[in-house]
């Protein structure tokens, strides 16, 4: 029997607390609490005893490891028993900060579904291992050396690493189950883990066969729902390398990023939008970071097809006190071009969408007003149904944690009336724990289609509703893989139905290369992907670089070519973003 608590702390026992004794720690140890944890942990079964059961919310962080870290030279057993095999990382242990630039090494399952050692020299050296059986133990053993790493699965090495150098030691702290980036938690472990022990010597590979003795103990590994038919089986996928590309795609650049010049760090949200003949593109702007108080939402405007742009303007600056204003959607509806930007106050609180009104002649936005609130905000354009109303997708959102589920919704006018829209939350499938539901959607007749960003794996979430929108079957694990990003889907004029995101076997998380996935005309189901553009682009317009990411797209369609408005980061972190534009003729989709 399973019991599920929550840890505020748990709990360690040291044989001693100096660098010349091993510290273990345990889930059977009713010890003073030295070891603190982040989110929510279980108790199962152990190999001998309990073990920790860890659900992809949870990361554990000894408090008493350091004195036996800072000798340079230790080694580190524990047993895990895996749940899950994704085609994210997932950290057993790891002693790393990304954001703060702090690298140091991991112990994962792979990608690949291999276990790993990662360590940093100069750039990530890994030793691969053997692919785990789920719901059975494994000990794992990691030697750290100045000139060698080493890798041992149940006694038997697997590999090793010659080091440059000695591993460089940062103020990361030691984290079992994932990574705290500084708050963010990153690559969570789904399973359980039990027995861990730091020793501050090398040990031998004598020693570490010797201290191996097999578990009996087999658990029985929850079986997640299957997933939704998103993708054609029928139909192989190819890694990104083997992806076709779009054939004569044109590329501009909207809004270069150039803080040097303009002091501005944060950029992301692209929306496009034709009016009056003239092209729009809106962004989130921000000169301090990302999701803080002085974010605003910017525009520009094209005459010549985005091959030029006029100056940088304001839509709302967020001039009420402690109010940001960020990226959006726009609408163009008869003579009049709509604004609807997610706003909140502070750092992510009181998520709300604001509505904006272009007057033509000024060429200034004119402020409707709040209009949805309850942490609503819009992530794509609003499409029109067959009953009259709007629906526009988005997801609910509050100040982020890494921990938890903020789900899909949806908007839906009233009529014509843009001013006025009924909320609908969309359900979640009870097995997802993780979920940053920035969603997208197509229409077919009553029938709605939306998909999601997922949290815990690198698949679309899918949900459907069959009365326009008004009542939503759980969002649930696709099989369609894509990156943790925000997508952007529609209904292309021919009837095919189009997914821009990042696609590709084997691909995780990666934000690149930017694919647009399509079906058949009137098929509900995508059967093909095409690259759209690569991390290295040439000499067209915009940023190249060896790994960069190119996300959270936004797409329309007109006179026979689909513009696709997406984020480069140019290598950079943070969502340090340039705005970028392709665009797309439409016989370059159609499928043979």
């Amino acid at each position: 029997m399973i019991r599920t608590i929550l840890l505020s702390l748990f709990v360690s026992v040291p044989v001693l607390t100096i660098a010349s004794e091993p510290v273990r720690w345990s889930a059977d140890s009713t010890q003073s609490s030295v070891v603190a944890t982040h989110g929510k942990a279980g108790i199962g079964t152990g190999i001998d005893g309990k073990s920790w059961l860890l659900n992809g919310q949870t990361v554990l962080t000894p408090q008493d490891a350091n004195s036996v870290l800072e000798a340079g030279e230790y080694s580190l057993v524990v047993w895990v028993n895996p749940y899950r095999l994704s085609s994210d990382q997932q950290i057993i242990a790891a002693k790393n900060r990304y954001s703060l630039d702090e690298r140091e090494w991991s112990l994962m399952l792979d990608r690949n579904h291999r276990f790993s050692l990662y360590v940093h020299q100069n750039g990530w050296q890994t030793i691969s291992g053997p692919v785990p059986e789920l719901g059975h133990w494994y000990q794992l053993c990691v030697v750290i050396k100045p000139d060698q790493a080493e890798l041992y699965v149940n006694g038997e090495r697997s590999g090793s690493l010659k080091l440059d150098r000695p591993v460089q030691p940062t103020a990361a702290p030691l984290t079992f189950g994932g990574v705290n980036d500084d708050g963010i938690i990153r690559q969570t472990w789904h399973g359980a883990i039990d027995e861990v022990e730091l020793r501050p010597q090398a040990i031998s590979a004598d020693e570490v066969k010797a201290s191996y003795h097999p578990a009996s103990s087999v658990h029985d590994v929850p079986k997640p729902p299957p997933p939704f038919p998103l993708w054609d089986e029928h139909s192989p996928l190819a890694q990104a390398d083997d992806l076709p590309e779009v054939a004569s795609v044109d590329f501009q650049v909207i809004k270069k990023w150039d803080k040097p010049r303009d002091g501005y760090t944060f950029l992301h949200g692209v929306a496009l939008a034709r009016h009056q003949g003239k092209l729009f593109a809106s962004i989130g702007h921000n000169k301090g970071d990302e999701n803080t108080v002085t974010e605003e939402a910017q525009f520009r405007v094209s005459e010549d097809e985005g091959k030029t742009w006029g100056p940088l303007q304001v839509i709302d600056a967020g001039a009420e006190e402690n109010l940001a204003v960020s990226h959006g959607v726009f609408l163009s509806h008869g003579k009049t071009l709509w604004a609807f930007q997610g706003a909140y106050y502070g750092r992510m609180d009181n998520i709300h969408t604001r509505a904006y009104r272009l007057k033509e002649s000024t060429g200034e936005w004119e402020p409707m007003g709040v209009i949805i609130e309850q942490g609503f905000w819009p992530m794509n354009q609003p499409v029109r149904m067959d009953d009259g109303n709007w629906i526009m997708p988005g997801f609910l959102g509050r100040r982020y944690s890494g921990d938890d589920v903020f789900p899909a919704a949806v908007a839906i006018s009233r009529g014509e009336d843009f001013t006025q829209w009924d909320l609908v939350k969309i359900p979640v499938e009870r097995t997802i724990d993780r979920m940053w539901g920035e969603s997208s959607l197509w229409v077919d007749g009553p029938t709605v289609f939306n998909v999601a960003r997922y949290g815990g794996d690198a698949k679309a979430l899918f949900a459907k509703s069959d009365d326009y929108g008004r009542t939503w079957s759980p969002s649930g694990i696709s099989n369609l893989p894509m990156a943790t990003s925000k997508p952007a889907a529609g209904v292309l004029s021919n009837g095919q139905r189009y997914l821009v995101c990042t696609t590709a076997a084997g691909n995780g998380g990666n934000r690149s290369p930017l694919t647009i996935a399509v079906s058949r005309p009137g098929e509900n189901v995508f059967c093909k992907v095409f690259v759209i553009r690569r991390s290295m682009n040439g000499d067209a317009p915009g940023e190249s670089a060896k790994r960069l990411s190119l996300s959270y797209p936004c797409a329309m369609e007109h006179d026979g070519k689909l513009y696709v408005g997406y984020s480069n980061n140019g290598g950079r972190r943070a969502n340090q973003n340039s705005a970028e534009m392709a665009v797309l003729p439409l016989e370059s989709l159609q499928i043979p």
